[in-house]
């Protein structure tokens, strides 16, 4: 009975609330989003030592672009630095790439000690395959 002298639905006792299914579909959720959400992430090749900028920018969007690694030797490899490119395969990527994905950009990682004229090449390399548009990898300072 409860405190007019009634009883109610569940007797003299009050409802009793289990959470568990709730917490379980909170977990459920949590994996769906993390399995189903996807990250935007490329692979940085250590041995390129970017240089440092005092005005960088980081750039919000990181989908549509090619990235290449031009190394202090004058060498250029892909993102992971594991295949290596001539100024013609470099051209050739770039035109494969704009066939693909008309707004794709060159995201360029040159090394801090690399000549300005090999990176001058690449880029031209990748306007002859109709992309013209360059992102320069830097580190932001405060």
């Amino acid at each position: 009975m409860s405190r007019t002298g009634k009883t109610t639905l569940f007797g003299s006792r009050a409802p009793k609330l289990d959470m568990s299914p709730m917490i379980d579909l909170v977990f459920l959720l949590l994996i769906f989003f993390m399995v189903s959400s996807r990250l935007i992430t490329f692979t940085k090749d250590p041995n390129v030592v970017i240089p440092i900028a005092s005005k960088a920018k980081v750039p919000k969007m990181v989908n549509g672009r090619v990235i290449l690694n031009v190394y202090a030797d004058g060498t250029i490899k892909d993102e992971s630095g594991t295949e290596t490119y001539t100024l013609d395969q470099v051209m050739g990527l770039m035109a494969v790439a704009k066939r693909a994905e008309p707004n794709v950009r060159l995201h360029l990682r040159a090394d801090r000690n690399a000549i300005h004229k090999m990176v001058k090449d690449v880029i031209d390399a990748a306007a002859r395959g109709g992309v013209n548009e360059v992102i320069f990898s830097t580190y932001v300072t405060e």
